[in-house]
Order: structure tokens, then sequence, then C-alpha cells
């Protein structure tokens, strides 16, 4: 298949694909910083695997349960992460 000058594969600005890259390298950054890949959850997918309301989520975090800064005013959660916490709890 030739393409020619005029023809496009996709339509999109180059201000979304602006945006749409800067959240991907954002998003890259964050998983080095945190130095882990595992699945983020929000707090609604938390409360839902965990069977709890998100209000308890959030009481997790006001608790100290550790989670993960998302931008400046989100926040998710690993449950790997979360599971430990729990378990270290129970112990004392």
């Amino acid at each position: 298949m030739n393409l020619g000058p005029d023809d496009r594969l996709f339509d999109m600005k180059v201000s979304d694909l602006r945006a749409l890259l800067l959240d991907t390298v954002r998003d890259v950054m964050e998983q080095q910083r945190t130095g882990e890949t595992g699945e983020l959850l929000t707090t609604g997918e938390l409360a839902k695997l965990m069977k709890v309301s998100p209000d308890t989520a959030r009481k997790w975090r006001r608790q100290g349960c550790p989670h993960v800064p998302v931008g400046e005013r989100k926040l998710r959660w690993r449950l790997s992460d979360v599971l430990r916490w729990r378990e270290e709890l129970r112990r004392g």
C-alpha cells in the first residue's frame, strides 16, 4: 500500500496527541518513582474488591494504608500493598 503525503492514517490533532503522550510519560515516570508496576486501583475498585465501602477505604488511608498519589488530587491503591498493610495490622 502506497500512501501519499495527503493520505491520513488517523485523524488526530497535534494537541490531542501531545496530551496523550504527556499522560503516558507521567504514568511511566510514576511507575519508576514507586519502583513497582502493579496495577493501580481507584478507591471504588479497591472497595469493591475488598467488599467494603469507599468511605472505609478512605478511612484506611487516614490510618496509614499505603497509597500512590497520582497528580495533585488523585490517589490510587496497589492491592498487594493494601493486603500487606491489613495483615500487619492483624498481627499487631
